[in-house]
């Protein structure tokens, strides 16, 4: 038996683990897939230039953490009786919401060293 593992060539998202008689070369694959030997998991690994690295799963609880804090940091900026011009309103309504969306746009980061946090205005 074989086991292979069908990973997104763009992404390096895990698609899914096989175990199979078929070889290498016999698997039917997609466009944007390709083959690794072995069975790695969609939760605990991601494919970078061919190869299963490990993620560390902790790391976005830290960012999480994080950004959280950045976030409650300058909840005051969103009140109504907040004296600020329009485009300082705007600045920081546009860094709430790159915090906000941190974890979708960098998912492709592997540790918390490798996060980007917003500057603040």
């Amino acid at each position: 038996m074989n086991t292979f593992t069908i990973y997104n060539t763009e992404t390096g998202e895990i698609l899914y683990s096989t175990t199979t008689e078929a070889t290498i070369d016999e698997l039917g694959i997609q466009d944007g897939e390709a083959i690794l030997e072995g069975c790695y998991q969609t939760n605990e690994h991601k494919i970078i230039n061919g190869k299963a690295v490990a993620l560390d799963l902790d790391f976005w609880d830290m960012v999480r953490s994080e950004r959280d804090l950045l976030l409650y940091a300058c909840d005051w900026t969103q009140l109504a009786d907040v004296v600020m011009t329009a485009k300082q309103k705007k600045a920081w309504s546009k860094y709430r919401q790159d915090l906000r969306d941190l974890p979708k746009n960098q998912s492709d980061k592997l540790s918390y060293e490798d996060i980007d946090f917003p500057p603040s205005p």
